[in-house]
């Protein structure tokens, strides 16, 4: 996309159909004029978002296993995309773990530690920043709580999670790209 300036919908971790049957209207209104859709990860079925490319053209990130709901995050979508939107090198990762070692460290934080997820989001942040040091942002997902902070001129952006879960308010986000500026703003569900 080579306009100098793009607003891009970003969601993450819809969860559908396991956790919700369907995508709230609130997300489909806030999108209203947006010019390009970014998923970040664990939408499990893709056929459920697909009242998002009737908005704008619309990118989706296989998620992580999750045993409970059976489900396997999204398995015919990438790992991670990278797009150039208006000049800007853009990686979408929902986690971004090279192998099982590094994805199974993350569990044990998140469950057997109970780290916050704030320390979730900063792994991953760190993580992602160091794989992809010639981005100018990085999306992410997974821990269901968003996440905006600059790490050496690159900006990692979690939207958080549009399923509801327990202790946070479903959101999305929207990122603005301009000739001479990158902003990134979560927006709550409720």
């Amino acid at each position: 996309m080579s306009k100098s300036a793009v607003t891009i919908g970003v969601l993450s971790d819809t969860h559908l159909p396991y956790r919700m049957q369907r995508l709230p209207d609130e997300v489909l209104r806030l999108f209203q004029g947006v010019d390009l859709i970014v998923h970040a990860g664990d939408v499990d079925r893709i056929e459920y978002v697909k009242p998002l490319a009737d908005i704008a053209p619309l990118h989706a990130v296989r998620g992580n296993l999750h045993f409970t709901d059976l489900s396997d995050g999204g398995r015919d979508l990438p790992v991670e995309l990278r797009l150039t939107v208006a000049g800007r090198s853009l990686v979408v990762n929902h986690g971004g773990w090279p192998d099982f070692w590094t994805k199974a460290s993350d569990w044990m934080v998140e469950n057997l530690l109970q780290r916050s997820k704030d320390h979730l989001n900063r792994r991953i942040a760190a993580r992602l920043a160091q794989r992809y040091p010639q981005a100018d942002i990085i999306i992410f997902g997974h821990s269901h709580r968003p996440y905006r902070a600059w790490h050496d001129g690159t900006l990692l952006f979690n939207p958080g999670a549009v399923c509801p879960t327990p202790g946070q308010t479903p959101s999305v986000g929207k990122l603005h790209l301009k000739a001479d500026t990158i902003q990134a703003e979560v927006l709550s569900l409720v």
